[in-house]
């Protein structure tokens, strides 16, 4: 009985061990910046939010009628801190470089059917911007000048 109880604790530690990257935003923060960075968005959209998602695949979806991405960069990053305030966090991070700090804000939100709670990026449409320049008759007059 005793051993039953061992081994059952040994799969429950192993098992908050092997989730534990997804219990704090940083690590969930450093592989959507990566992903982002190198410009893999279906790849950055598995660590966002719905919303995020969903203007990631918009800004996709200009390129595509665009037939072109923009230059890829191989960025490292180094997370500084994080702020956790409920279901909020803001990961602060440099990239490798550059002394200046930057921030990218979290949401904690349900996945899996409601079982789960994890970090997730959740970027507003000003932080997703339109790489430029985007001519051609594809995209309209009012989306060259504009933030996403």
């Amino acid at each position: 009985m005793t051993k039953n109880i061992l081994a059952v604790n040994l799969i429950v530690a192993g098992f908050m061990i092997s989730c534990s990257s997804n219990e704090l935003p940083g690590p969930v923060a450093e592989k959507f910046i990566i992903a982002y960075e190198k410009h893999d968005l279906e790849e950055a959209a598995k660590y966002s939010t719905k919303e995020t998602a969903k203007m990631l695949k918009q800004l996709q979806r200009i390129e595509e009628l665009e037939n072109r991405k923009p230059e890829i960069s191989n960025v490292k990053i180094q997370i500084v801190s994080e702020e956790i305030h409920g279901n909020k966090a803001t990961v602060f991070f440099k990239q490798e470089g550059s002394d200046t700090e930057e921030k990218i804000f979290l949401k904690k939100v349900v996945v899996d059917g409601g079982s789960v709670r994890e970090w997730r990026v959740a970027l507003s449409k000003t932080d997703v911007k339109i790489p430029q320049p985007f001519n051609g008759t594809a995209v309209p007059d009012s989306l060259h000048k504009t933030v996403f």
